[in-house]
């Protein structure tokens, strides 16, 4: 199982997203001002998208090395 890097990645990337979607919340009913509240989310997301970028590149890179 774990050589499936798409099945891997994939769970890896949704358990991330609902980490990041629990402290999106948190931080939404939170008493910080609006400032740093729309700061925190947009670092949160940033996050999140890096982490995508790591998954994609991670299986790209495994695929290059079984497939060359």
């Amino acid at each position: 199982m774990l050589e499936d890097t798409v099945l891997v990645g994939g769970i890896a990337f949704l358990a991330l997203a609902g980490l990041a979607w629990l402290a999106i919340e948190k931080v939404t009913n939170s008493g910080l001002n609006d400032r740093a509240k729309r700061l925190l989310i947009y670092i949160l997301i940033a996050i999140l998208g890096g982490v995508a970028v790591l998954v994609f590149s991670w299986h790209s890179q495994n695929w290059k090395e079984k497939n060359a």
